[in-house]
């Protein structure tokens, strides 16, 4: 078997549809499955004008992400050797249960959430779910690698690299900031419910230990390639809680950037209540606040086509090597209208869509074969380097001053953050 199955109907799965349908002479048949058959349908039509050898097939599935058995099936009858999971991460575990049923690898591109669940697990977040299947995957040995989209993804595998710069590595400090514009007021770049969840959660990050902060609260300005300097945010994201494991940084943190109209608009929808996962009463009807305001924002993939400018995601890496002082910001820059153009996506979508696809590419042609559930960080980086930019996305290296480090300003109520 050399097809692949897609899980998911939303941007990152068609611009992953698309990406695969390029390289489909490689990929195979291509089958995009989701819980509508009319929405997977529309994702593989959309995929077929990309497609590379005319011979393969690109199809669509109706299956249930959170049903295993469906998930076995769908593997079964579309002959896929591997499942890129690009659906919300609500379904990861039945996909995750699918694949061991019927013996296929496995990707992602975020850990596993709760559907309605108020405040994410303790740290580390992965040992609540997905590290309970390590053993699993083992004796099956079957690839499952969580996080192979760029932040969890990419990041992982530029920490790997800058790993080897330092005899004693400092910090790695992940830096995402998305300064192209889409004419919306308001708008999430992914899955609106995904996307305000992690803004409205506290900080999580790694220092000698798990340490917690509480939202926006810290900040640091930063001076991004080809963007420029942008004010970032401490956050927790997924792949701070496996970095500490693999990666020998004595601190590791995530930061992320936002227009002040962005967190104008977020603090008024969490003062309302409005970002709220509790089913609330309206004449009758249930509902949480947060899926009213998912379904009424444009949905992620509408952006794409008037999305302009660039996000630039990279690792700002400090330590010592032969006892003196290193830094550097190794990163990728990605243009809206590049993606577009290349993959009818807006930036975020692709950046995410290309790091599977070549993730992908590396578990079918054996480099990236763990025969284990893994993280991209637990593999070698130097294939997954060398594959990136063929799939449509460079990455390069800064040299930052040797005693280079962020410059983090504290804030509460009585001192916000200063505009640029």
């Amino acid at each position: 078997m050399r097809n692949i199955l897609i899980i998911g109907a939303g941007g990152v799965a068609a611009a992953l549809a698309r990406i695969c349908a390029r390289r489909n002479d490689f990929f195979g048949g291509i089958t995009v499955a989701s819980r509508r058959l009319q929405t997977a349908r529309e994702v593989a039509d959309s995929a077929r004008p990309y497609a590379k050898d005319g011979a393969q097939e690109i199809s669509a599935a109706e299956v249930d992400g959170k049903n295993p058995a469906a998930v076995a099936a769908a593997v079964k009858k579309h002959g896929a050797c591997i499942v890129l999971n690009a659906a919300t991460p609500h379904v990861n575990l039945g996909v995750m249960d699918g694949c061991l049923a019927s013996g296929a690898h496995y990707l992602d591109a975020a850990v596993y959430e709760k559907e309605g669940a108020a405040e994410a697990p303790p740290p580390p977040w992965y040992a609540e779910h997905e590290w309970k299947k390590r053993d699993a995957f083992a004796a099956a040995k079957l690839t499952g690698i969580l996080g192979a989209g760029f932040d969890p993804g990419a990041v992982n595998v530029f920490c790997a690299h800058a790993r080897g710069w330092f005899d004693d590595m400092e910090s790695a400090d992940i830096m995402d900031v998305n300064a192209g514009t889409h004419g919306r007021f308001f708008a999430t770049n992914f899955d609106a419910e995904t996307n305000l969840r992690e803004i409205r959660e506290e900080a999580i990050y790694w220092d000698g230990g798990w340490r917690r902060a509480a939202p926006h609260s810290e900040s640091a300005v930063f001076d991004f390639p080809e963007i420029g300097k942008r004010r970032v945010f401490l956050m927790g994201h997924e792949e701070l809680h496996s970095l500490p494991s693999f990666i020998p940084a004595r601190r590791i943190a995530f930061w992320m950037g936002f227009s002040e109209r962005y967190l104008r608009v977020f603090g008024v929808l969490e003062n309302l209540g409005l970002l709220s996962p509790a089913p609330v009463e309206v004449e009758g009807v249930k509902i949480a606040p947060v899926k009213l305001i998912k379904a009424v924002l444009p949905k992620p993939e509408s952006l794409a086509a008037e999305y302009r400018g660039k996000a630039c995601i990279g690792v700002l890496a400090r330590g010592k090597k032969d006892g003196k002082n290193r830094a550097a910001f190794i990163y990728s820059v990605i243009s809206h209208e590049d993606a577009y153009a290349a993959a009818g996506a807006q930036a975020v979508s692709y950046s995410t869509a290309v790091p599977m696809a070549a993730a992908a590419a590396l578990v079918m042609n054996g480099a990236w074969g763990a025969g284990k559930l893994v993280h991209p960080e637990e593999l070698p980086p130097e294939p997954f380097l060398e594959l990136m930019p063929e799939f449509g996305i460079k990455w390069a290296v800064r040299e930052e001053p040797p005693d280079a480090a962020l410059k983090t300003e504290k804030h509460g109520k009585n001192n916000p953050p200063v505009e640029l």
